[in-house]
């Protein structure tokens, strides 16, 4: 299940208001870094961590998605599958399709 989760990547965001976003967290960086050292465009790559983030802010996906996700982009397959059997039933099937739903935007946005 983890296997099929997009890769998330870092980015900076300018708010709405003029304002700056606070700093990316660790875990944002992290996807980042394994995203564009997977072959992925930084550009994209910061368009996918930025949906992941916007999901988690709207309380929309279970924070253990995220770390899944870095799992599973680290290689750790089995560590990143038995977090999403951890989860909730109706999660393991509904979170992993809206982070993929919202990167999927991504790919026109480029």
């Amino acid at each position: 299940m983890a296997r099929v989760l997009a890769l998330a990547a870092m980015g900076l965001a300018v708010a709405a208001c003029g304002e700056s976003e606070p700093p990316p967290s660790p875990e944002h960086m992290k996807l980042a870094k394994l995203c564009v050292d997977g072959g992925g465009d930084q550009a994209h790559c910061e368009c996918q961590a930025t949906k992941v983030d916007e999901l988690l802010a709207a309380g929309e996906i279970n924070p253990r998605i995220q770390k899944a996700l870095i799992l599973s982009a680290q290689g750790k397959e089995d560590e990143a599958d038995r977090i999403m059997l951890s989860l909730p039933y109706n999660e393991r099937f509904e979170h992993p399709s809206l982070v993929a739903a919202r990167q999927l935007e991504c790919e026109t946005a480029n």
